[in-house]
């Protein structure tokens, strides 16, 4: 079977992995996942690390902390080693929790802890697009073929690399001369 994953398509900084709507996790993956909207980690999926998002489904392995600011949706199949936030947690029976549970608690501190998250995520993720854009105009102007005519007729195509570098005379081969008969 084909995994679903998304997380080859979202944006990466070292072990963490940020989306602004949706993560689906159905392999095995050490790295924190950081989601605006949903977090869901598959039968199949096994992750090492933690969860930050609005709502959370497991039905596979999390091996880390999970703050979900609105719901958490624990299955029979999931394993949760680790400590859990959210305002609502539904826990089927079958589940297998191992660390703390706290939920709607204290909603404020919560939902403060959420919005320093998804803030800084937000100004992070904008940071990060920004110099990735940067870096590919980089490389995208640094590999454009100009041209630059040197006779009428004649062209030669020189990089923006060699344009740089130490000048170097061209030599253009003259155009054929017409015989007259």
């Amino acid at each position: 079977m084909e995994p679903i994953s998304n997380i080859k398509d979202l944006i990466r900084d070292g072990n963490d992995y940020f989306s602004d709507e949706f993560i689906i996790l159905d392999e095995k993956l050490t790295g924190n996942l950081f989601c605006a909207e949903k977090v869901v980690i598959d039968l199949h999926g096994i992750l090492k690390g933690n969860i930050t998002s609005k709502t959370c489904l497991v039905t596979g392995t999390v091996n880390g902390d999970i703050l979900s600011l609105d719901l958490l949706d624990i299955k029979a199949t999931a394993v949760v080693r680790g400590n859990i936030q959210s305002a609502k947690v539904n826990i089927e029976p079958g589940a297998v929790i191992n660390g703390y549970i706290t939920v709607g608690e204290d909603i404020e501190a919560l939902t403060e802890q959420w919005n320093k998250t998804k803030f800084s995520t937000d100004d992070y993720l904008t940071t990060k697009l920004h110099n990735e854009l940067s870096t590919l105009t980089k490389i995208s102007a640094a590999t454009i073929v100009t041209e630059q005519k040197v006779e009428p007729g004649l062209v030669a195509a020189v990089s923006k690399q060699e344009l740089k570098a130490e000048p170097k005379p061209l030599v253009a081969a003259a155009a054929p001369k017409e015989e007259k008969n």
